[in-house]
This record gives C-alpha cells, structure tokens and sequence, in this order.
C-alpha cells in the first residue's frame, strides 16, 4: 500500500520522492519561458514571470504542507518568503550579468532554505539531496543561459544549414518523420540514429507553432539537454538507493552527480550525448531491478531503455553486456521451469532490438553503411596522433602534458594535441576539448580556479576508482555477488570499449569523457558504498579517511560550481 502524503513539513520531501521525475519536468518546463533559455532575451518581464512562479510555488508548498508550525507563523514565512524572491528577482533583473546574478541568488537562496530546516525542523538527507537536486538543475540552467548554439559545442553547426547536429535536426524539422532518401554518410551527422534530433525538431516545431521565431526556438530547444542531464541525477539517486546507501554517504555521492562539470557541459550540448546517458543510467537501474524481482512489469521498461538509447546512439549497447549476465544468471538458476523466463526474453527482443538496430539495418540494406559506422577524419587531420608508438600514447604522462590541464589541440591555441586517452578523460571530464574546451586561454577568469578544480578531481576520481574496485571485491550487505558483478561488467565494458574506441580512431576528439559517460556514477557510488562501510569504525584510518573524502568533495563540488560561474562572467 502507498504511504499516504502528510501535509507537514515531511510530507512536501515524501512528495517529491514520490514524484521526482515529473517535479524535475515541471521545473524545467517552467524555466523554458524565461528567457526561452536564451541568454539575449533575459528581461526585466521575464525575471516578474520567474518571481511569480517561485512566489506561487512558495505559497503552496508553506500552506499545503504546514511549514510554519501554526497559521500566524505560515503568514509570516510567506510574507518573508515573497519579500525575498521580490529582492532576488530585483537583483537579477538590474544586474547585466543575470545569468550569473541567477547562480550567486540561488546559491545564497539554498543556504538560506538549509539554515531554516536546520533552525526549525530535523534535517533529513532526502532534504539535504532536494536541496542538492536544485542547486544541480540551477548550475545547469545558468550554464544553458550563457551557452549558445555555436559555444562549445560538438559538430553542432548551425540550425540554417544542412551539416551537424542542428543540420540534422533541421532535416526533421523539415520533412516530419519522412526518413533520408539518400546516403547518411553524405552530410556530416546524419549517421546517428535519430530519437534525440526527433524529440529536438519536435520541440522545436511546437515552439514555432506557438509563434517562436525558428532560431530562438533552435536555441530554446536546449532546455531538452539540461531536462536529461537533471533526470539523470534523479536515476542515479534511485541507484544508489537501491545499494542502500543513506545519509551522509549519500550526500556525498549524489553531490558528486548533481555538480560534476560533465553534466554540466552535456546538459547544454544540443548533440545525443546526454539522452544516452540518461537511457544507459536508466538501463543500468532497470537491469538491477529486474534481478531483483525478475517479472515481466521490470523487464518491459529494461527493453525500451536499452532500445530507445541505441536508439539514440549507438553506443547505449554497452549496458547490454552486463544486462546478459543477469538474464544468464536468473535462466541457469531456473533451469527446471525456464519457459517463465524464455517468455520475458522473447518479449525483451521484440522490444529492444528493432529500436536499437532499424536505423543500422536499414542504411546497411539500402546504402551499404556498416552497422558500426564512424566518420573517420584519418590521418590528414591535426588532431591525428596515430603516427605516434601506442606505448607512448597509452602510457606516457610526460611531455608536459599536465602542464596544460585543458582540452588540448594546436589549432584553438593549445601547446599540443591530445594524445594520452587516460589524461584526457581527467582534463575532459572538468573542461570538456578540442574547440569545445573551457580553458584559461578564452576565460582568463579561471586562471587559478580552473587548475585547482582539475587538480582536486584527479584526486578525488583516482580515490573514487579505487573504492569501486575494493566495493566490488568485498563481500557486503548492501548488494550480493551477481550485482557486484553486474556493477564491475559494466564499469570494464565501458571503459574497454572508450580505450579501443580511442586507439582505433587515434585523434584528440575520440578522447572524450562523453564516450564513457556512466562510469562517473560508478565511481561515485563506489565511494559512497566504502563511505558506508566504514562508517561505524572508530580507527584512527577510517575516520580520518572519511573527513577527507567529506571535503575532498565539498572542495570539489564548491569549485565546480564557482568555475561554471565564472565562465558566464564573459557576457
């Protein structure tokens, strides 16, 4: 039976775990008209519309669930909660700068909202990771606001021309669902499969059916991306909850998600990267389920997260691996009364292979494109590293390659090319490469900022891998033998597949952390789980251990938060 909402100041953090996804959907939906997620169109009308829906918001949340302990108290919270948004909307909309004006307001709004619960109220973690959850979607939003069409994008070229991702999705636009009468390989793109560049023109088609102009729709359409990114954080927490992580451990690891700079970058990007991250995060937790209650209602949703991210991209198979194992695993262990589970695998291929491999088969059988296909820039670009001895590129850490700790490549005014996929995954994961790369150079702003967050992510990542390894290896009572297993398949196919991918096409723009997106929450969940093992312990080791890690990844999300504000003060 459903736990029934009470209508206390518990009950709102009950009904937003209980609705999470359409909460973050609502949110994101009503930030869109503000501004249109345009950075150029952020006026003074905009910041009343904004003020009036948080005010509204204020007013239900502080009355609906008794925030105040009596009637006087909820009159006094509101009209201090309505003279504050009126403040903050003031601020932002007479300072040039709003988008950062946006993050600094949120900022000091979220430990303001801290400090009340803690003053009034019992501080719970799910309050601690609601608040969390927003700062995430505002660093988002913030960096949406400063991004355009052309800003640090991945072969995006522009929504008026026919090559790129905006190409692409201009193409859709265009012709509705009528699908290429020609070879994909001719412009420059169009080999993706198309879910995301579907969803993105169908976006934008209602946009300018409602009267927006094309191109300010085209650039409102990133508000699809940054919607991913902050479902993402939400399928992670469901994630980790389910390996039984709570309070602080928690904390940790989802501050890890809700400020890592990646989605932060991915969240803005109007390319398919951050959709197939959402569907392998969600195929990921709909795997986990499935073994742990192995019923038709668990595999249903596995085979459309699986097929709708190849569906995206093709690289959502890499959870299809570890999802084998489980099927494997559960089959053998029922091998007297199979036919239960022959059943949901025939419904599970039905499903998920016809989405993920159409496109693939159908450019196969008409034009000849391999299943596999990948524009191959080869070895006349100068990004081409593959002159180079392997040994060297997989392992060499010298040449002055950590002294410049961004997105390296001589043609954007880096000393070298990229060519150690390790390193770059450290440097992309903070500042993203190549053209697209945040750096000191084009945001002097971050010239100390920028290398202490790098250099505090290195740590904090390495320590984080080995806690997931060493999480994996020991036995423990958060997830059994078959799961640690599960998580440990994973985590190698992924990374197996981002080093073969960067040694078969050797040039610095296949050295991407976008390639091996979800081993970030691995990680962080690895350190969470070793955070809870070690939670009760009073050695010397383990809680020294654990201070560290505390502000190891307070440092780390603290800077990631300044250094993505930072980068808008250039408008």
């Amino acid at each position: 039976m459903k736990q029934k909402i009470q209508y206390t100041p518990e009950g709102l953090f009950a009904f937003m775990c209980r609705h999470p996804y359409l909460l973050t959907i609502v949110l994101c939906g009503l930030l869109l008209p503000f501004g249109l997620a345009d950075r150029a169109n952020i006026t003074g009308g905009s910041c009343i519309y904004l003020g009036v829906v948080m005010g509204l918001f204020s007013l239900i949340a502080i009355f609906l669930f008794n925030l105040g302990k009596n009637t006087t108290q909820n009159l006094i919270l509101s009209c201090t909660s309505l003279a504050c948004i009126a403040a903050c909307m003031l601020i932002i909309s007479i300072v040039k700068n709003k988008a950062v004006a946006i993050s600094i307001v949120a900022l000091l709004v979220a430990a303001g909202l801290v400090v009340f619960i803690k003053l009034n109220y019992e501080v719970s973690d799910k309050a601690i990771i609601a608040v969390l959850i927003c700062l995430g979607i505002t660093i988002r939003f913030v960096y949406v606001l400063y991004t355009g069409v052309v800003d640090r994008q991945h072969d995006v070229g522009d929504f008026n021309g026919q090559i790129g991702h905006a190409g692409y999705i201009k193409y859709w636009y265009d012709n509705g669902l009528k699908l290429p009468d020609f070879d994909v390989r001719g412009y420059w793109q169009y080999y993706h499969p198309p879910f995301h560049h579907w969803l993105m023109a169908g976006f934008i088609k209602i946009l300018t059916f409602l009267g927006v102009d094309y191109n300010k729709a085209g650039e409102a359409s990133q508000i699809l991306p940054m919607l991913y990114s902050s479902l993402t954080m939400i399928v992670s927490y469901y994630i980790f909850r389910m390996v039984k992580l709570k309070g602080t451990p928690l904390i940790v690891t989802m501050s890890i998600i809700c400020f890592h700079p990646t989605f932060i970058l991915f969240g803005g990007s109007f390319n398919n990267d951050m959709l197939v991250m959402l569907f392998m995060m969600s195929s990921i937790m709909w795997g986990l389920r499935w073994f742990r209650e192995p019923v038709m209602k668990n595999i249903i949703p596995l085979a459309f997260c699986i097929g709708l991210g190849m569906m995206t991209k093709l690289s959502g198979w890499m959870v299809a691996p570890a999802v084998a194992f489980l099927f494997l695993y559960i089959l053998i262990k029922n091998i007297k009364k199979p036919l239960r589970y022959i059943g949901q695998y025939a419904v599970f291929g039905v499903i998920c292979i016809p989405l993920g491999l159409w496109w693939q088969v159908r450019n196969l059988l008409l034009y000849k494109v391999p299943l596999t296909y990948v524009p191959d820039l080869g070895e006349s670009s100068v990004m081409y590293s593959g002159n180079m001895p392997l040994t060297e590129r997989l392992f060499s850490f010298g040449n002055g390659q950590l002294s410049y700790i961004y997105g390296s490549i001589t043609y954007v005014g880096a000393p070298f090319n990229e060519y150690n996929p390790t390193l770059a995954l450290f440097k992309t994961a903070m500042f993203d490469e190549c053209t697209n790369s945040i750096n000191d150079t084009h945001f002097p702003q971050i010239h100390i900022t920028g290398p202490i967050l790098f250099w505090i992510s290195v740590v904090l990542f390495l320590i984080c891998i080995g806690c997931f390894f060493i999480s994996m290896i020991k036995k423990s009572k958060s997830i059994n033998g078959v799961e640690r297993f599960y998580f440990t398949l994973l985590f190698l196919v992924i990374l197996v597949s981002y080093y073969m991918f960067s040694i078969a096409y050797p040039l610095s723009c296949s050295f991407n952390i976008r390639f091996c997106m979800p081993l970030i929450p691995l990680c962080a969940m690895g350190l969470g789980m070793m955070l809870k093992s070690t939670e009760n312990s009073t050695k010397p080791a383990a809680t020294a251990f654990r201070r560290f890690m505390y502000v190891l990844t307070a440092a780390f999300c603290g800077m990631s938060y300044l250094v993505y504000t930072q980068v808008g003060f250039t408008i």
